[in-house]
């Protein structure tokens, strides 16, 4: 039995820690954000751009932990997300609410590695092959990724703006809503029909360093009826961390798809 079938949080967990892992059942219309009260932007593409904080040259290095409450259907559940991350790695550990450690997840530039620790089974995903496999369509983003979300200026199409926001459309329909006070991002909306994710909502962001990060990170499920909330309660930035991999038992078997 497949990991994502025989513990079904993992699935919408994943969605916190893996940017891109969530497609909405929804039509593309319904999802489009509606732009009656908006109008296109006075501003260009590099302005927008010299206003979004942009870390990807100086945040090298993440780690911390914290809570996902995960609301599904007949239920909700808490587990504790143990995360660390630079470039070109994340790892990530889940344990439930009583403790138990339920599984690692490494993540790499091409590849994802699940291990399910209680049912003693171990998958290897090819990113570019992650639809084919239980556990759906996956992005390659990592931690730093989902944390600092970024724009390329090539890929605005538009900028709508009201008082308080703007709103760039990119070339594969995704919006980025941020504000116009400071630069940062409210809430990415996917809707393309290759996007991975619905909607994901930042909230409550926190100066660490010289980098503002959010705290609480809000993601739809893919059919619309289950949402994850990440509450964040510690994060270190550009701290060396140890080396990531993940001990699997040599009597493990590890799929390879």
């Amino acid at each position: 039995m497949k990991i994502l079938e025989t513990i079904p949080q993992l699935s919408t967990v994943l969605a916190l820690v893996i940017t891109g892992i969530i497609l909405a059942s929804c039509s593309s219309s319904e999802r489009f954000l509606s732009f009656e009260d908006m109008e296109p932007a006075s501003i260009s593409n590099q302005e927008l751009m010299d206003l979004v904080p942009d870390y990807s040259d100086d945040l090298e290095t993440l780690k911390g932990n914290g809570r996902a409450i995960v609301s599904e259907p007949g239920g909700s559940d808490r587990v504790t997300l143990q995360f660390q991350s630079d470039r070109e790695k994340s790892l990530i550990t889940i344990r439930t609410s009583i403790g138990i450690e339920g599984g690692q997840i490494l993540v790499d530039s091409d590849s994802l590695l699940i291990y399910n620790r209680v049912d003693k089974y171990a998958e290897k995903v090819s990113l570019q092959q992650s639809n084919l496999t239980s556990i759906g369509s996956l992005a390659s983003l990592n931690m730093l990724d989902m944390f600092n979300f970024t724009i390329e200026k090539d890929d605005i199409r538009g900028i709508y703006e009201n008082e308080e926001v703007y709103v760039a459309v990119l070339n594969n329909r995704t919006q980025v809503t941020l504000s116009k006070t400071d630069g940062l991002i409210q809430n990415v909306v996917q809707s393309g029909g290759e996007a991975a994710y619905s909607r994901i909502d930042y909230e409550g962001y926190a100066q660490i360093e010289d980098f503002y990060l959010p705290r609480k990170i809000t993601i739809l499920s893919s059919d619309g009826k289950s949402q994850a909330t990440f509450l964040v309660q510690r994060l270190e930035v550009n701290n060396t961390l140890p080396p990531m991999d993940i001990s699997i038992p040599e009597d493990i078997p590890i799929y390879r798809i």
